[in-house]
């Protein structure tokens, strides 16, 4: 399995060096580590990202835990469900994204876990040749409870994200509250060696400054419109490894799949960390 996250690794960063000259814009990239990866269709386009949610830990002390952050995310166009079967793979990254940051967690009780972090980091689209400094800061409080024989965990996340384009007049911010509750099945399974727990999950998102995006473009950025995300749902589900699969610090923990539906948009997306 480590081999497999390898290979799957480098040949996203392959694909770097066949990136198209298309002056397009996706999904907003700079926000690609917040929202998660998923092919997000806007105004009948698709935009598609792939978020790795690496992170190494910091150590801890008494009730508290550090741990640094570092989010990678690439971006895809025209990259559609339809194209998975037949491993029609994109012809190149659109979009990188990387936000590093610091995470401080606190255990305030047996139940109740407290989080918060702050991100600074950088994305460019690179069909444009065009940057983005970003930033993000958030706070979160996790209550673990048992439901009959179903462990669950009720999150409650508010968090904010911005950017500002670099050498060209770009910006925009949002700022979100979600919360949701995530359900872990009294079983176990096995995948490649690995024991998975099968978990379903439900979380909803308001918005006090709504999400601008770009309409993907073909020829002429002066034709510019914007899709703008309203407050939105997602359900999906996940499967919980026992034990990280790949390195300390490059691997994951869980592997799923959900749909995110709001007025103007709609995402498939494929989970690879906490989904609430």
């Amino acid at each position: 399995m480590k081999k497999w996250l390898f290979v799957i690794c480098f040949l996203l960063t392959s694909f770097v060096s066949f990136v198209k000259a298309d002056d397009t814009e996706p999904v907003h990239y700079a926000y690609a580590n917040y929202l998660g990866s998923g092919i997000y269709r806007t105004t009948g386009q698709n935009a598609s990202l792939v978020s790795m949610p690496f992170s190494y830990s910091l150590g801890d002390s008494n009730n508290i835990s550090y741990e640094l952050r570092l989010p990678l995310s690439f971006g895809f166009f025209d990259f559609d469900l339809a194209d998975l079967p037949s491993l029609d793979l994109p012809d190149g990254i659109g979009t990188v994204t990387f936000t590093p940051g610091l995470a401080i967690n606190y255990q305030a009780s047996e139940d109740w876990l407290l989080e918060t972090y702050i991100d600074l980091g950088y994305g460019r689209n690179l069909t444009q040749q065009r940057g983005v400094t970003i930033h993000s800061s958030g706070v979160s409080a996790l209550y673990h409870f048992n439901l009959k024989d179903y462990d669950s965990i009720w999150a409650n996340r508010l968090y904010y994200a911005s950017y500002n384009g670099n050498g060209y007049n770009a910006k925009d911010s949002y700022a979100a509250l979600q919360t949701g509750i995530d359900i872990g099945l009294p079983r176990q399974y096995q995948l490649f060696g690995y024991n998975f727990q099968p978990r379903l999950f439900a979380t909803a998102f308001w918005y006090f400054s709504e999400v601008n995006f770009l309409k993907p473009l073909t020829k002429d950025l002066s034709q510019a419109k914007h899709v703008t995300l309203s407050n939105s749902l997602e359900y999906g589900f996940t499967l919980k490894f026992t034990k990280k699969i790949g390195f300390s610090w490059a691997g994951i923990d869980r592997v799923g799949f959900s749909y995110r539906h709001s007025k103007n948009l709609s995402a498939f997306r494929l989970l690879f960390s906490v989904p609430i």
